[in-house]
C-alpha cells in the first residue's frame, strides 16, 4: 500500500488504528513475559512449589512446565515480539505520513512495548506469567516450526560452552563417568526453615 492511503475517520482508518494499538500491546506483553519468565530459574520455582506461599506455589506449578524448555520459550517470545514490532510500521504508514509513522512507532515501542511492560513484569513476573500461561502455550504451538530448530541450535551451543563444573556434572550425569551428578537439593527443616544446598560428587582419579 502507498503511504497514508487510508483517509482519516473512515472505517478502515479505525481498523488500522486498532490493529496498531493491538500490536503495541502484544509486543509489550511479549517483552514483559520474556523478562518475567526468563528471570525465573528452575531452582526458584522448585523452592516456591515446595515451600512458598499458597498463591506463589500455585503460580509456580503453572509456570514450571513452560520454563523447563527455556530455549524454546525464549525463541517463542522473541519471535512473537519481533513480528509485532515489524508489522507496526506497516499499519501506521497506511494512516500517517512516513516520518510520522516512524516517529510514533519508535516512541510507542520504546515506552509501551519495552519500558513499562518490563518494569511491571520484573516485579510481578510470577503472577503475570501464571495468568498468561495458556496464551504462552498457544504461542509455543503456533511458532513451533520456527522456534524449535533455533532452540535446538541454542541447546547445542550451550553444551559446547559449558563451564568446567558444568562439564563435570554433564559427564557424571550421562557421559559414562559412573559418578553422581552435581544437582541442587532442597530440604525443609523443622519449624519451616528452608535450606538449599549443593551436593557435589567428584570422581576418583586413577593415576
Amino acid at each position: 500500500m502507498a503511504a497514508n492511503d487510508v483517509p482519516c475517520c473512515e472505517s478502515m482508518f479505525w481498523v488500522y488504528l486498532a490493529t496498531s494499538v493491538g500490536l503495541v500491546a502484544f509486543a509489550g506483553l511479549m517483552s514483559g513475559l520474556t523478562l518475567g519468565l526468563m528471570s525465573l530459574s528452575l531452582l526458584d520455582l522448585e523452592v516456591l512449589i515446595k515451600a512458598g506461599q499458597p498463591n506463589d506455589r500455585k503460580n509456580a506449578e503453572k509456570i514450571m512446565p513452560i520454563v523447563k524448555n527455556q530455549h524454546l520459550l525464549l525463541c517463542t517470545l522473541l519471535i512473537c515480539n519481533a513480528i509485532a514490532m515489524e508489522a507496526l510500521p506497516i499499519f501506521l504508514d497506511s494512516i500517517l505520513l512516513p516520518w510520522t509513522a516512524i516517529l510514533i512507532s519508535v516512541t510507542l515501542v520504546v515506552v509501551f512495548g519495552e519500558i513499562i511492560p518490563q518494569a511491571v513484569c520484573s516485579r510481578y513476573g510470577l503472577a503475570i506469567g501464571a495468568k498468561l500461561s495458556i496464551l504462552v502455550r498457544v504461542l509455543v504451538i503456533v511458532v513451533f516450526p520456527i522456534a524449535y530448530p533455533v532452540s535446538k541450535v541454542l541447546s547445542q551451543d550451550k553444551k559446547q560452552t559449558l563451564t568446567p563444573v558444568a562439564k563435570l556434572d554433564h559427564e557424571n550425569a550421562g557421559g559414562g563417568g559412573g559418578g553422581k551428578s552435581i544437582y541442587p537439593k532442597i530440604s525443609i527443616e523443622p519449624g519451616g526453615r528452608k535450606r538449599i544446598y549443593q551436593k557435589i560428587s567428584i570422581r576418583k582419579l586413577h593415576i
